[in-house]
């Protein structure tokens, strides 16, 4: 029974010992509370309050990036049809340049023929005339002999 005493004892004076901590836990903790309670409630009105605001600035960059965005989608394309002309002006070019090689090489083609054939000519005129003369040198050295 003696045991029974001291238990009830031990736990009604460990309920005070509780309830005296949270009573002064509540006293040094609600009195700082309550003040930042009302400045915080304060601070959330305002904050609330700009929020439209905040919400119209929003608004408005996201229509500035819409039209951006439709500006760059339009430079883009204005840059796949300027690419494309410029892909056509280096084809056309490409031909051009292969018609004017094929011309050249024409052209250095004949030149190099006249000048075989002008060198032939050169040679043939130069051995007739060569020839003649040692023809008529054989034909005096062969006269000389008889008589």
């Amino acid at each position: 029974m003696k045991n029974r005493i001291q238990q009830y004892t031990f736990a009604f004076l460990r309920k005070i010992a509780i309830f005296i901590l949270l009573l002064c836990g509540l006293l040094f903790v609600g009195s700082s509370a309550n003040a930042n309670y009302f400045e915080d409630f304060y601070n959330g009105v305002e904050k609330f309050s700009e929020l439209p605001g905040k919400v119209n600035d929003l608004k408005e960059s996201y229509q500035q990036t819409l039209e951006e965005l439709d500006r760059a989608k339009e430079n883009a394309k204005a840059f796949e049809e300027q690419n494309a002309q410029l892909i056509e002006q280096n084809r056309q070019l490409a031909e051009t340049v292969d018609q004017l090689k094929e011309a050249n090489e024409l052209k250095e083609a004949k030149a190099r023929k006249f000048k075989r054939m002008l060198i032939a000519v050169i040679v043939l005129v130069a051995g007739y005339f060569i020839g003649i003369r040692l023809l008529r040198f054989a034909m005096q050295r062969s006269n000389r002999r008889m008589r």
